[in-house]
């Protein structure tokens, strides 16, 4: 199934990202810290991009449905051992 990605920033580490995936749509705030940031080891970095490519990791998991409502990503690395590698590699590209 083919989705699209948004996000828009609502703070300054605070993304609001939209999911449309066929007919369903979902939406989910993603929090980045500038600690994760550092710990990404990819410089200059977009951090819409770091929440869009976070959400396209998920969803390559699961259904957007599944995805919470809210994704803080030192926690989703803390609980997650392929995140932040596979990020990176993404983030690379």
């Amino acid at each position: 199934m083919s989705e699209r990605v948004d996000a828009r920033q609502i703070g300054p580490l605070d993304y609001a990202v939209t999911v449309h995936e066929g007919q369903d749509t979902t939406h989910h705030e993603v929090t980045l810290s500038t600690a994760f940031l550092d710990d990404l080891l990819v410089p200059d970095v977009d951090p819409a991009r770091v929440a869009t490519e976070t959400v396209r990791y998920l969803l390559d998991r699961e259904p957007g449905v599944a995805i919470p409502a809210e994704v803080g990503l030192d926690r989703l690395a803390n609980h997650d051992q392929d995140f932040l590698p596979e990020l990176r590699a993404r983030l690379i590209d």
